[in-house]
Order: C-alpha cells, then structure tokens, then sequence
C-alpha cells in the first residue's frame, strides 16, 4: 500500500458507523484516501474516491468538533469525519486531500496568476476570490439544499454566488461574475452538485441559476490557511495566531507540534499508539491516549529535564537483525537524569527529522537558560 504513489501517510481517527471513534491507518494516493487497520498491514478497512468530493475543516458541529477534525463529504452528502493529532497535523491532511481533489476535478493552471478577465474592477489571484469568498462573516452563504432526498451542506447557488460578486461590487456585470466562478470551476476550487449522481467535479458551464455548488476546500475558521490555493502536500500552514491565542488559555505553551507517534511500553515490549504535543515555555513533552477528547489530560515529560538522542539499541533491545537496524532509525528516546527512557516511534524517517531538531533544540534553550 505504500510505495511510490502514496502523496500523504500518517495515523487519523476515524469517526465509525457505530459512532465511534477508531484509530486508523491512512494513506493518501493520487485519486483516493485508503484506510487500513494499522501500519503495514495490508487488511483495508475503508476506500474513499475523492472525484467529486469537498474537504472542509474546522468543523463546526459541537458534538464532533475538536482542534484536530475535519470532514471529507462525498459526492452523495454523506459527510466522513476524521481527527488528526492537532491543528497543523489536520491542516496538513486537509492541505493534501483538498490539492488531490481539485487536480481531480479541475485543469492545470496556476492559482497564483491574476484571473484573466479584464472586465472585473481589481486585478486579483484566486486565493484573494476564495479568501473573502469564505469569509464567515462578509462571504458567500451556505447553507443546506434537499434535492431528491438527499441533503447537500454547505452549498450554494449560481445566483447566490453572482449575487454576492455584485453586491461587493467584485464585477460589473453578471456575465462577468459567471465568467469570474467559471475561472474557478476549470481550476477545480469551485464544483458543480451533481443531484442525479453526485458531484462530479468541475463543470464544463456554470449556471448563474438555481444549479448547486460547492467550494473543493472550505475553510470554515476565522483566517484563511494556505491549503486552499496550494498543491505541495508538504507544506502544512501555521497555527494561526487567534487560535493561538486561545489556545494558550486551555494549556502553559505554544503548542510546536503535535502527531500520532508509537511509544514502547515500560515492561512489556509491544508498542502503543499515543498522541504526543510538544509545547514550549515552558518546554515539556505530553503524551496520552489516542480520544476523541482533547481535555483529557496525558503524562508530562519535562523537556529541560531529559536528554533528547536517536535511538542507537533502543535501551531495551539489542539487535543485528537488518530490519531491527531500520526500525530503529525512526525511534527518538529521552533519557531523564535519573537515566529512565521514554522511547517514541516515528511512522519514517522524515517524520523523525521533523522531531528530533525540535525536541533538541528546547533541551538546549532550557539548559542554557539554567
């Protein structure tokens, strides 16, 4: 399942059909999200085509929200709930889910360039349209159309939208508007719904009419994240400072970065799934079980008090075997004063490397502070 084509990887929780949430692994290829019972194991559990399909992150249900979840909902409506292990890691996933679906539903072109109608009053990029075209506040409404039984959230009109170009006074005339969400269907931010067979991505003609249609990425926070208008998977945005802000309120520490890592039990030596945050001032590691709930709170590792190094026997094991030697490689262990390890795995070595600096560098601040 991983080889070459997988664009994203990584451990998510799933929201069940039994209402539920379940720790999964996940990979990301170029036309679907494949979902598996762990890491290296082969047994599929779930495949979800992302032709047609919207991605749209924060959610916003209180009864499902939390820092980590986003949605993937499907040309039929059917909505996919998923929690990542923190804001960036979400931002991340919906980042990569939302470029594989616009490359799906839209062409080739450069999001970046100026749209190229020289009938609208300003000159400006896609991201700008999309930005406070998703204002909460100023922007597009959504909202939720039945059609033919089947319920389609956060959609909109072609004449609602038209409506708010010219009310914003964005085009002159509506001719310009349709031209305008048309530039944004070929390039695959905007999708047609589909009502007799699902959304089947970018139309060929938009419809300033009574035709439904829906953003491909739909950012329903306060600040638009870089995701929206980018295709490199890699490039995960920032927290943004208002959720920084009251982020710190709940908890000591700018979180630095949070993931689903594996952590080797004291005694036994079996592996466990744990969600691990990394905060500064004060620097200290938290590691807990993998909840829905965020609240709970974990076990704290003081960073200014461990010595932070890769893993070279792994403490509790000592192995010539090649694949030992490889599973090593992606271990980070901290070693506190009174010589006990807390030994972390990664899920591949690039995950690693985005650790170890961190975690290095906050033991080096904390020391040289004392």
């Amino acid at each position: 399942m991983e080889d070459g084509t997988s664009l994203k990887t990584g451990f998510l929780l799933r929201y069940e059909p039994n209402k539920r949430w379940k720790l999964r692994w996940f990979v990301l290829l170029e036309e679907q999200l494949v979902c598996t019972h762990k890491l290296h194991h082969s047994m599929v559990v779930d495949i979800v085509p992302l032709q047609g399909a919207s991605v749209v992150c924060p959610i916003t249900d209180p009864q499902l929200n939390s820092p980590g979840t986003f949605k993937i909902t499907t040309p039929a409506g059917d909505e996919l709930f998923y929690q990542a292990a923190g804001k960036q890691d979400r931002d991340g996933w919906a980042h990569a889910v939302g470029a594989v679906i616009r490359s799906l539903s839209g062409s080739k072109q450069d999001s970046e360039q100026p749209i190229p109608f020289t009938a609208f009053r300003a000159t400006a990029n896609v991201s700008e349209i999309l930005g406070a075209m998703q204002d909460p506040d100023a922007g597009v409404s959504l909202g939720s159309h039945v059609r033919n039984g089947a319920v389609h959230k956060n959609c909109f009109t072609g004449s609602a939208v038209v409506d708010w170009l010219v009310r914003w006074s964005i085009i002159r005339k509506r001719e310009d508007g349709s031209a305008m969400i048309q530039t944004l269907l070929k390039l695959g931010h905007v999708q047609e719904v589909d009502i007799n067979d699902g959304a089947l991505g970018a139309s060929k003609k938009f419809s300033d009419g009574d035709k439904l249609y829906r953003f491909s990425s739909l950012n329903l926070g306060a600040k638009r994240n870089s995701y929206y208008d980018s295709t490199d998977s890699d490039s995960s945005s920032s927290e943004d400072e208002e959720d920084d802000t009251q982020e710190n309120k709940l908890k000591k520490g700018k979180v630095l970065k949070a993931s689903y890592l594996s952590k080797k039990k004291s005694i036994r030596k079996d592996w466990r799934i744990v969600r691990v945050t990394l905060r500064e001032n004060p620097p200290s590691l938290e590691y807990s079980r993998v909840l829905h709930d965020h609240s709970k709170k974990g076990k704290l590792i003081e960073v200014e008090d461990v010595n932070t190094e890769e893993a070279k026997n792994d403490c509790l094991v000592c192995s010539q075997d090649t694949a030992e030697t490889a599973r090593l490689r992606r271990r980070i262990v901290l070693r506190d004063t009174g010589g006990k390890c807390y030994i972390f795995k990664t899920k591949d070595e690039q995950e690693k490397l985005e650790w170890l600096p961190l975690l290095q560098s906050l033991s080096r601040k904390a020391a040289t502070s004392q």
